[in-house]
């Protein structure tokens, strides 16, 4: 911090100036990692802010992943101590890490203050839908603007603007269709993925959308079966995340990473995963819960 004056002809101005420092928020940890600060010593646990100054003590076969506030990773996994305010290079954006937009996530969960709301995880999300077309009685939420499957169960679900007790739902070949593949007339406001495995193929696309019976909709949502074989491929892609991770955190990454991808059967198996590892980590639990709510997955 250093203080900065300018003189003007009959007027001296000093104000102070202080350079921004980093702060840090423990992602991962593993072992008996301690954070002293102020001469006191806690065990780093997740969701801890360390601020500029402190030191983080790594003994041997331990652990720590953090996010600093400029939203990179990285891990301390030599034994030793570190000086928060020497890892000033660590927070420079760089490339082989956890993804941005989720590091951005969980550093606002982690860092807000208690009591505040949760952010909605889609906010940091990208290509999450776009604006519905047309005006009709049946509002399908742009998150489902696009839809990958591989198994599992996931319902493409939609609201309703009128309190009629019968609605259809079409699929189509390709958004300009004129004839369905299939009609279904329901009373529920969702059809499940699996409700038309004996009609759609691994590795081909196809287009839906849900109307009040005797109404039309020509908002047509994206869905694509993906083979088996594509999807282990995807997947590999993001399973390394680039910085160390215990099993619970690269499964609460994984369900984020793959429902930003429109994986939402997989995502909601590595969430659940995440919250089975970690039970008393209140972050996890409301975003699972969240994430079932939104896609209204029981």
């Amino acid at each position: 911090m250093k203080k900065i004056c300018f003189s003007l002809i009959f007027v001296s101005i000093c104000f102070t100036v202080s350079a921004q420092e980093n702060q840090f928020v423990v992602y991962s940890v593993k072992g008996n990692v301690g954070i002293v600060e102020n001469n006191v010593e806690s065990k780093a646990k997740i969701g801890t802010l360390v601020k500029n100054g402190a030191t983080i003590k790594v003994p041997q076969g331990s652990f720590a992943t953090l996010i600093c506030n400029e939203t990179r990773a990285f891990t301390l996994n030599k034994a030793g101590n570190y000086n928060t305010a020497n890892l000033k290079d660590s927070c420079k954006v760089g490339s082989g890490s956890l993804s941005s937009n989720y590091m951005k996530y969980v550093w606002n969960e982690m860092t807000k203050p208690k009591g505040s709301p949760e952010k909605n995880r889609k906010n940091y999300m990208s290509n999450v839908g776009a604006v519905s077309r047309g005006i009709n009685n049946v509002w399908i939420d742009p998150k489902l603007d696009t839809v990958n499957y591989v198994s599992g169960t996931v319902p493409l679900s939609w609201k309703s603007f009128t309190e009629s007790e019968e609605f259809e739902f079409k699929l189509f070949e390709t958004i300009e269709s004129t004839t369905p593949l299939t009609v279904k007339t329901i009373k529920k406001k969702h059809v499940d993925i699996k409700d038309l495995l004996t009609i759609i193929k691994p590795g081909k696309t196809y287009y839906w959308t849900a109307m009040v019976k005797g109404e039309e909709n020509e908002d047509r949502k994206f869905l694509k079966y993906w083979t088996k074989e594509e999807y282990t491929g995807y997947y590999n892609s993001i399973k390394d995340g680039g910085a160390a991770e215990t099993d619970a955190e690269k499964n609460f990454r994984l369900g984020f990473t793959l429902e930003e991808a429109h994986f939402l059967a997989e995502a909601h198996e590595h969430y659940l995963k995440a919250t089975q590892l970690a039970p008393d980590n209140v972050f996890y639990r409301s975003t699972f819960m969240s994430f079932k709510k939104d896609y209204e997955i029981k």
